[in-house]
């Protein structure tokens, strides 16, 4: 059997709906003839008699009605698939998949990503915390759009890595601590209080090191993590400064914890990393937008007090 065509089935149905192939003629904006040679043309493919005439008029068959039920299920599902490529090319529907290092997964990422999908409640989402080289691995494989790191992931031809944003390395102190009466920390000031940094490997840890190490000083780090949310919470707890960036205050800032700038400035570069082999959907592009727009704004809100300070 030879499975009919959509213009068939589409003449079909509006025949159904009018029985008349002078009307439906007129609604299809072709002749007559060319009903008649459609009915034709479909009874031959699907090997069954749709209608019969009788004085001039056309009567339906059963085999037609039961036709017409399957063919309405069909142009309901066409109609739906309509709908969501509509939506795709509006950024209204879809999937954004994103992985982000967990410092700006569990701050920044996820506070975009929540707003982003609040006003697209058609869209799903799916956010990955993952260390650098996961995440590389993940852009690669295809399993996420976009990727979010501070510094530039190095050389890779199978990526392109995007410079988002510039913000800097902040210290977080609980109100109560000594040193939160100055309004800019630097390593002299620092130099006999214990410090939270992370871990020494990190690109950031190394250049806080080296800023003390400019001026003679060597950092008090009896604490080290891997994560900015775990430096917040030590302190919170009055334990230490910690040298962070200054996401993980977005949001929901833990009770008791101030910000202050830290001088000589350490700068933190958001890249966004894409797999040059897929291009990202309309509605990761749209995320990407929104976020750098966010990221600019924060950015140039941290300056700002930075030269509120200075003045």
């Amino acid at each position: 059997m030879r499975l009919p065509n959509l213009r068939q089935l589409h003449m079909f149905r509006i025949l159904m709906q009018t029985q008349n192939v002078t009307e439906a003629a007129r609604q299809l904006n072709v002749t007559q003839p060319a009903v008649s040679k459609m009915i034709a043309s479909l009874e031959s493919s699907l090997g069954v008699r749709l209608f019969r005439r009788v004085r001039g008029r056309l009567y339906p068959s059963g085999d037609a009605s039961r036709l017409l039920i399957e063919v309405e299920r069909l142009f309901v599902q066409l109609e739906a698939l309509n709908d969501g490529m509509d939506g795709l090319r509006s950024s209204q529907a879809g999937t954004v998949a994103i992985s982000a290092i967990p410092s700006l997964a569990s701050s920044v990422v996820a506070s975009c990503l929540a707003d982003f999908a609040r006003e697209r409640p058609h869209i799903r989402t799916l956010l990955m915390s993952e260390n650098s080289a996961n995440m590389i691995n993940q852009v690669g494989l295809h399993q996420v759009d976009l990727g979010f790191m501070y510094n530039h992931p190095g050389p890779d031809k199978s990526l392109t890595a995007e410079l988002v944003a510039e913000l800097e390395v902040v210290g977080v102190l609980h109100k109560d601590h000594p040193l939160a009466e100055n309004a800019v920390l630097t390593p002299q000031l620092l130099e006999s209080h214990p410090v939270i940094l992370w871990e020494q490997n990190t690109p950031p840890s190394q250049l806080v090191r080296e800023a003390f190490l400019r001026e003679g000083l060597v950092p008090r780090d009896r604490f080290e993590t891997n994560t900015s949310s775990v430096a917040k919470a030590m302190a919170a707890r009055g334990i230490g400064v910690a040298l962070i960036d200054p996401t993980i205050m977005l949001g929901d800032p833990e009770q008791g914890l101030v910000m202050r700038t830290f001088r000589p400035r350490i700068p933190l570069r958001i890249f966004c990393i894409q797999s040059i082999y897929r291009p990202a959907s309309q509605l990761a592009h749209r995320f990407l937008e929104e976020f750098r727009l966010t990221m600019n704004g924060f950015a140039a809100q941290l300056q700002l007090d930075h030269d509120e300070i200075s003045s």
